[in-house]
């Protein structure tokens, strides 16, 4: 059931791009309401697996790539429509495939890839483990991808029924500040990981 809803949440990711493609206000908002949905699966399938005692392996790495694959795509589509610079998902995606690297090394050798055995340092642990922190990140990227739609509907017909003239700018300047702010932690967090990283990849050894 749980890896089910996560298969489920990837195969949303087709007709949200199809209406962002359409170009009409209503197609944008069903992107909207479908992106929204997205999102709220995103917890849903964690407390189905948990409730049907359906928690596995299998299923963790299935709902990490089904995360990795959203975010890149939202990054990649609106980078190939021009509304944002191309190195936002290059920066982001290359971060995400070396981070990732280094924790399957970790996971090969006994550790979790938030767990307390993972980082040494207390900026590690607040920055990179803790749920208040993972739970930012999460927050951060649905508002930026959120914020992006809403940029992206902007210049279509219809739109200023939604958003008026006065507020367009207001609009876009916060939706691009998110958007940033979003890129900038996303790359913090990956510094402890990088940094702490050294400990079991290039162990010292005993004379």
């Amino acid at each position: 059931m749980a890896n089910a809803i996560t298969l489920f949440r990837i195969g949303l990711l087709v007709p949200i791009f199809v209406f962002l493609d359409s170009g009409t206000m209503n197609s944008h908002l069903l992107a909207l309401i479908l992106s929204v949905l997205l999102i709220v699966l995103d917890g849903i399938d964690g407390i189905v697996a948990r409730y049907f005692k359906e928690e596995s392996e299998i299923g963790g790495m299935l709902d990490i790539a089904a995360d990795r694959i959203v975010e890149n795509c939202f990054w990649i589509y609106f980078a190939a429509r021009g509304i944002l610079p191309v190195w936002v998902p290059m920066l982001v995606i290359s971060r995400g495939f070396f981070t990732d690297g280094i924790r399957s090394i970790a996971l090969a050798k006994g550790m979790t890839a938030f767990g307390k055995n993972t980082f040494q340092s207390r900026v590690g642990r607040v920055l990179v483990a803790s749920r208040a922190s993972r739970a930012l990140s999460g927050l951060s990227k649905v508002l930026s991808f959120l914020s992006l739609i809403t940029i992206h509907a902007i210049p279509l017909p219809g739109s200023e029924a939604y958003i008026g003239t006065e507020w367009r700018p207001i609009v876009i300047f916060w939706g691009y500040s998110i958007v940033y702010v979003t890129v900038a932690y996303c790359i913090l967090r990956g510094i402890p990981v990088i940094i702490e990283s050294r400990f079991f990849l290039f162990p010292r050894k005993n004379p």
